[in-house]
């Protein structure tokens, strides 16, 4: 336990220890595991010949008996007394029965393994035998001999016998039938044979007392005849019902017989678990018999020794760990002493909490490198951040006041905004405007708003620079100021419109962020600017008739107004479009909505804010009398609509807002309506759930892709989500992101690229409100982490 405190702030030194500790446990496990596998190896391959050595001395033992007995079998065929005893068709006399008292005396009497000899009479159809009187009934061998087709010819032949068959207590024993006969009648009969009857509990019993002598293991050894039967030497005693008999047969069936097409005489062997104990089954066929013999042996029993070997194996093994971890702990004490000295140093010269980033970093050279990095930021962004005050300053010190700056003020002024501006030169002044600035100051981090700004910042000057001397300055707010010189030129304005699109286009390309961009005119003295600039900042209005991404300048809003639209005629129509809202009339509203809007946009900004301000009124008072008169109200939510119309940064998105409630008013019924919205609903569902990681997905993409506005869109939100397009997307991206963590590997910031959220902040954020916990706190719960 006093370990925990040393290794818990150490993570540099854990990391040392823990590599040295697993590099030398995995050698030494590799050779530990190496010596084990290698002597196992060798015990098996020494079980293996051992039991080869006994396996091919039985089939030698068998093999020998098997030729002995078909050659006796066969010289006993070829004995003239014999074929006389045969062939008899005459009555038996003392002659006959003297060749079988010779046969008994001779070769049953000096053969212990021979049970009996048969001699076969086809013409008198009777079986002569050394036992139990001259003739014998040996009704086993006639039901045996009748299942051949062809009676094998000298060839062992297992079947049953009875000791007396004349006798009332009748006992059956196994017998190995040796057949040898020349010729067969038409019914195939034998013309005569001569059958010698050999005991198999005598082969058996043999074959077993080798296998005793020649393994000092106990081992289990059974024969399986030529039809893969188990071989049984006294009936009355079953093998073939032993549940060890039955289950030896079937392991060595599907270990042997189902991988070759026939038995070879090559000996082997297999493991194989048989009554939840583990044996070790070798095996050899004989091919003269057509018999196979398997031998089992407990494998515990095989390998006790082996067994001792391996805890003595691993006793050792631990002893030498435990010392490796020793060595491994004082080894990395030494590797660690100059990093923790380096580290001390540092913590005691912080005097900004860095300290407080050692817990939560990798290691000590994460803390180091952070350390660092930390301080060179502080530094930079000081210097930066004077300078950029001081810009500041000086550019609104000649904004406000150049009405009473003198010539030595305003040089000086000059030079400390740009060296290269000169007042000799006529000025222009540029005010950059962010689209959707509340969007960006709520989806954005206050870092990642910085880092943006700079951006806007540099790409602008990068762009004017080719043609223009010019300082562009952050105003802290939505806009940027930009003062340039520029030429007595004709083509200096298109020169100008051309590299502010090109800005434009290169932060919308980035970045996807939208500026639109006022210019002023020209400017012949400095002491004009402040006029010019009071000027052009009311020239940025017009962003909301000419749209987002738009360049103001004097020639285009003169262009636009040149024709002074009076206002009482813009009032006329929308008196005209109001009418045919009242009457339902859709169509036509949206007719006289177009000629509205076409006639609007020729009005100066203030009569462009009072008319709409006008028409939100109206419509108000216009929905009030329609739910009036109409059975069942409209389902528009007035609220709704007044913050939309007023929240509106366009006067094309006023007009898309305008066009999405005469839709909304023009569906015939609720259950076309509803139809039309539920398949509205699975197609954005579907859109979501495919287009979840694209960071453009929006509401704005999403009415783009639909066709429809975005009053429209937001409603069926509201009907069938709960919620608006972005918290729909949003919850969709949570959801998503969970599934990554729960199913995959990746680190938290790669889940947020997947799921679409640029802003990590802002990730954090959303996750915290949905779930009550951070990522990386549900990570840990779920042991992601």
């Amino acid at each position: 336990m006093d370990m925990i405190p040393f290794f818990k702030p150490n993570k540099y030194f854990t990391r040392i220890f823990i590599w040295i500790t697993c590099i030398t446990m995995i050698i030494i496990s590799s050779f530990s595991a190496l010596i084990y596998f290698h002597v196992e190896n060798k015990v098996l391959n020494r079980e293996y010949e051992n039991s080869q050595k006994v396996l091919l001395q039985m089939k030698y033992n068998i093999d020998y008996l098997d030729t002995m007995i078909r050659n006796l079998t066969l010289s006993t065929y070829s004995n003239n007394d014999v074929k006389a005893l045969m062939y008899l068709n005459e009555k038996e006399t003392f002659e006959h029965l003297k060749v079988l008292n010779n046969l008994n005396s001779t070769l049953v009497a000096n053969n212990p393994f021979i049970q009996s000899i048969y001699i076969y009479n086809n013409h008198k159809h009777v079986y002569y035998s050394t036992s139990d009187g001259i003739f014998h009934n040996d009704r086993q061998l006639e039901q045996t001999l009748k299942t051949y087709s062809n009676i094998p010819l000298l060839k062992a032949i297992v079947r049953n016998t009875e000791d007396n068959p004349t006798s009332t207590d009748k006992k059956d024993n196994t017998v190995l039938s040796y057949v040898m006969y020349e010729n067969v009648d038409s019914q195939h009969h034998m013309d005569g044979a001569v059958i010698l009857n050999i005991k198999l509990d005598w082969l058996l019993n043999n074959i077993k007392a080798i296998n005793q002598m020649n393994d000092s293991v106990h081992s289990q050894l059974y024969v399986l005849d030529g039809n893969g039967q188990l071989i049984e030497a006294d009936p009355t005693q079953s093998v073939t019902g032993t549940s060890f008999g039955a289950s030896l047969k079937e392991a060595y069936e599907q270990s042997v017989m189902n991988q070759q097409a026939a038995p070879q005489e090559t000996p082997g062997f297999f493991t194989k678990s048989i009554n939840h104990e583990k044996y070790l089954i070798s095996y050899i066929h004989m091919g003269n018999t057509g018999w196979t013999l398997l031998e089992a042996k407990p494998y515990d029993e095989v390998y006790s020794s082996l067994k001792q070997l391996l805890n003595t194996i691993l006793f050792i093994t631990l002893i030498i760990l435990i010392v490796a971890l020793l060595l491994s702990m004082s080894v990395s004490r030494g590797i660690y002493k100059p990093v923790k000295r380096l580290v001390e140093v540092t913590a005691s010269m912080d005097d900004e909490g860095d300290r407080s980033l050692l817990p939560r970093t990798k290691d000590e050279f994460s803390y180091l490198t952070e350390v660092y990095q930390k301080s060179k930021e502080r530094i930079h962004l000081e210097k930066k951040k004077n300078h950029g005050i001081m810009k500041l300053y000086f550019l609104r010190k000649l904004l406000f006041n150049s009405y009473s700056l003198n010539a030595n003020e305003f040089d000086d002024l000059l030079r400390e905004l740009n060296v290269s501006l000169v007042k000799e030169k006529p000025f222009l002044l540029c005010i950059l405007r962010i689209d959707d600035y509340k969007r960006f100051l709520n989806s954005k981090s206050m870092v990642e708003r910085e880092l943006l700004r700079f951006a806007i910042l540099n790409i602008t000057t990068e762009c004017m620079s080719q043609s223009f001397v010019v300082q562009m300055v952050d105003m802290k707010d939505d806009s940027f100021t930009m003062l340039l010189n520029v030429e007595d030129k004709e083509d200096d304005q298109e020169k100008l419109e051309q590299a502010l699109q090109e800005a434009q286009s290169c932060i919308q390309r980035f970045y996807r962020l939208s500026v639109s961009t006022a210019v002023s005119n020209r400017i012949a003295s400095y002491t004009e600017i402040t006029a010019e600039y009071n000027k052009t900042v009311a020239h940025c209005d017009y962003r909301y008739v000419y749209g987002k991404g738009a360049v103001i300048t004097q020639a285009l809003i003169a262009e636009h107004t040149g024709g002074r639209v009076d206002i009482e005629q813009v009032l006329e129509l929308e008196r005209k479009f109001f009418d045919a809202v009242r009457k339902s009339d859709v169509g036509k509203a949206l007719e006289r909505l177009e000629t509205l809007f076409s006639n609007l946009k020729k009005l100066p900004y203030t009569d462009v804010m009072y008319v709409n301000m006008h028409v939100v009124h109206h419509f108000k008072k216009v929905i009030y009398e329609m739910n009036q008169t109409r059975e069942e109200p409209l389902s528009i939510h007035v609220n709704l609509i007044y913050r939309e119309l007023y929240e509106a940064e366009t006067l094309e998105e006023f007009k898309e807002h305008l066009v999405g409630i005469l839709q909304a008013i023009g569906h015939e019924g609720k259950e076309a309506v509803g139809k039309g919205n539920i398949v509205a609903a699975d197609t954005i569902r579907e859109i979501v759930e495919t287009n979840y990681s694209d960071t453009s997905l929006g509401a704005s993409s999403l009415s783009s892709m639909l066709k429809l506005s975005a009053y429209k869109l937001g409603k069926i939100s509201k009907e069938h989500f709960g919620m608006t397009i972005p918290e729909y997307i949003n919850q969709v991206r949570l959801n998503k992101a969970v599934e990554w963590m729960e199913n995959s590997k990746l680190s938290i910031q790669e889940i947020i690229r997947k799921v679409g959220i640029e802003n990590e902040s802002y990730f954090y954020k959303l996750f915290k409100a949905k779930f009550g916990t951070t990522p990386r706190e549900y990570m840990a719960q779920r042991g992601h982490l």
